[in-house]
């Protein structure tokens, strides 16, 4: 693993610059400190993960470093004597703190990470005792230590229950600090290693590596509350290492170039060294975020809404630059978001009222890009408004995709390539982007598609379900059906989808309209599934009802609110239920799919209607050159399109509308 080779060789001489006495009258909370603890030499037993290992250091430094985890923003020292002595027992308790112990064999560099209990410490003899429960070891470890050299051993907080979080480093081959154009510093890092180190801290006991990009993109998540301390140690050029505790914030990562840039604020200590100092083969070590990661997405529950943006003024399916249907993409930002004066911001509309969740339809990959059939970045913009407004999106591989024939067209001869490329549409900085919540495989597959019916379009399915898991292993998946046999099918996509696929990344999805009245809802769909015991969790992508159908605007706004309030009170009344969310169908209604007649019940499905034009914007011109033909298509000019405004639902019951209205479950 190189992350450990160039990261360890920075961490090993962790131990300079910092000596003196405690920096500050007022020195916080100990138990918030990050430790770092250095010596001259040591050994080890036998060590893997799993095991526990005695290491003896000698020659132990006769201070320890320490700085403040956030908020507070602290540097200082102590007596080793002391601190082992006794704020080990103030600072830790009853619970073994995590950490970080790298050295030095045979001129390379090697790390262990794991809890550490039974410290005893010989101030005479500058010599440290304790037992390391090994979480994680560097890939090129023997199993057995035996003697080795420039021990550090770095201490990472404790966090109190709940409260969960880890602990990151990376590694740089050259950092500096610089003024930008502002006059404002910024760390910039050259050289950086692809992965991140995280390891948890205590309670929890994990490790394991994630991508630069990852760790950039989910930043404002994990730390977005109090902006993370953090240290850069590396070597002056002077044969020694210093360290430099800073504040971090708005990171910038260039991919192609390995360079990485962050916001800094220096914090005051003892023995930092001169902000101009340079500072080679360098580690950055941040404190304590929550990981955030994909496939902890269950962790909860998820409130939303089916969206498919089309204007109004279609009364058919939608050509020009609508052709593809998918408005989420960046020449549509008036829509969901605000684009040079206009905009109906239905993102923040959404947030405002407690939605988390956005499910999609309609997906063409090629957004933003100009090479025939190759991702683009088209969507990335979406996705950021998103996630800086705290909504997840489930990302569709549409049913288009799933058809042998469209007139000249194969698409089903081409999945493995449009799978591919929709997953490289979502990414940024080289990783999946983080306000993606799954993917989910064709609309109602279970039902005829094209002449299809299920006992091909399922096996279809579960081709894509494969593929999407190996490019997206950390990332959950959904075949979404009708509750016309539901049930049958949860068993059939549980028999037929892997047994690591489907334990692990997958969830169920049902489209149902059943109401709350005598229990339809709660009996048939929820109690039932919880009944099966399949082991997986439950979305409903679709929840609601049409004005066609129910008889009249007023019913319907009624029976939605009331089909949400069922979901909601099931899932609160039953929090080890494995229904874990709904989307509401839909946004707005659809014209579009009234075939240029009079409102039907396909077009009557949307929490809000039509009212009229906001204001206009422009798409900007979308083409792509196909080497093979050799031909370049345009598909739209910069064209000019109406953004509507919406106008909410009501009944007599809810004159406040249905968005407010179904906000109570929402939030």
């Amino acid at each position: 693993m190189k992350l450990f080779h160039l990261l360890l060789l920075g961490m090993a001489l962790f131990i300079a610059g910092c000596g003196g006495d405690d920096n500050t009258a007022d020195n916080g909370d100990p138990t918030q400190r990050i430790y770092v603890l250095a010596a001259a030499s040591g050994n080890a037993g036998a060590a893997s993960a799993g095991l526990d290992v005695t290491v003896t250091l000698s020659g132990v430094e006769p201070e320890v470093d320490w700085y403040s985890d956030r908020p507070d923003r602290l540097t200082g020292d102590a007596k080793t004597q002391a601190f082992i002595d006794a704020d080990w027992q103030q600072v830790y308790g009853g619970v073994a703190p995590n950490a970080l112990l790298q050295f030095h064999v045979a001129g390379d560099v090697h790390a262990l990470f794991g809890s550490v209990r039974d410290v005893a410490y010989d101030g005479n003899a500058r010599s440290l005792r304790f037992t390391l429960h090994v979480a994680k070891a560097s890939d090129a470890f023997s199993a057995s230590a035996g003697g080795f050299t420039r021990p550090v051993l770095t201490l990472l907080n404790n966090l109190q229950p709940p409260a969960e979080g880890s602990s990151f480093a990376l590694a740089a081959a050259r950092t500096a600090l610089a003024k930008d154009s502002a006059g404002n510093w910024r760390l910039e890092l050259e050289g950086v290693d692809p992965n991140v180190l995280w390891m948890n801290n205590a309670p929890a006991r994990s490790a394991d590596v994630e991508s630069l990009g990852q760790f950039v993109n989910l930043w404002s998540e994990r730390f977005s509350a109090v902006l993370p301390n953090a240290s850069v140690a590396g070597d002056p050029g002077d044969g020694d290492y210093d360290i430099m505790p800073l504040t971090l914030s708005d990171p910038r990562y260039d991919v192609a170039s390995g360079r990485l840039s962050f916001a800094a604020t220096l914090l005051a200590g003892p023995g930092v060294p001169d902000a101009g100092t340079v500072l080679s083969n360098a580690v950055l070590f941040v404190d304590a975020g929550a990981r955030g990661i994909p496939s902890e997405v269950f962790a909860q529950n998820w409130r939303g809404v089916a969206y498919s943006a089309i204007p109004a003024k279609f009364l058919a399916p939608p050509t020009g630059a609508f052709f593809d249907s998918d408005t989420t993409a960046e020449a549509f930002q008036a829509l969901w978001g605000s684009k040079n004066g206009c905009g109906r911001n239905d993102l923040e509309a959404m947030a405002a009222q407690g939605i988390n969740l956005v499910r999609l339809y309609d997906y063409n990959y090629q957004r933003g890009s100009d090479k025939w059939e190759t991702g683009g970045n088209g969507h990335i913009a979406f996705l950021d408004k998103a996630q800086s407004l705290g909504i997840k999106v489930i990302i569709p591989v549409s049913n288009y995709n799933f058809k042998n024939r469209d007139r000249e067209n194969r698409p089903w001869d081409n999945i493995d390539n449009t799978v591919t490329q929709i997953v490289a549409s979502v990414k940024k900085n080289g990783a999946i982007h983080p306000a993606v919540h799954s993917f989910s495989i064709g609309n109602e597959l279970d039902l005829n598609q094209d002449g299809e019916t299920s006992a091909t379009l399922i096996p279809k399915a579960v081709r894509v379900a494969k593929l999407l898991h190996q490019l997206a292993p950390d990332h959950y998946m959904t075949v979404p059906v009708s509750n016309g046999d539901e049930k049958k099918f949860y068993n059939l996509l549980r028999d037929q989808l892997p047994a690591d696929l489907y334990a692990n990344r997958f969830y169920n999805a049902v489209q149902t309209f059943k109401l709350k009245t005598g229990d339809d809802l709660k009996n048939n769909i929820l109690q039932a599934y919880d009944d099966l015991k399949l082991g997986v969790p439950l979305v409903i992508t679709e929840l609601g009802t049409n004005s066609k159908a129910i008889g009249s605007v007023d019913a319907k706004v009624d029976a939605v609110v009331g089909q949400a309030s069922a979901v909601r009170e099931y899932m609160d009344a039953n929090p080890q239920s494995l229904v874990k969310g709904f989307a509401i169908f839909e946004w707005q209604n659809a014209n579009w799919k009234r075939d240029s007649k009079p409102d039907n019940t396909e077009s009557t499905f949307g929490i809000h209607a039509y009212d009229g034009t906001l204001c206009q914007s422009k798409t900007g011109t979308f083409g792509m050159w196909n080497a093979e033909t050799q031909v370049w298509a345009d598909f739209h000019q910069d064209e000019t399109y109406d953004v509507d405004k919406l106008a909410p639902l009501t009944s007599a019951a809810h004159p406040e509308g249905l968005l407010t209205a179904l906000s109570k479950y929402f939030k």
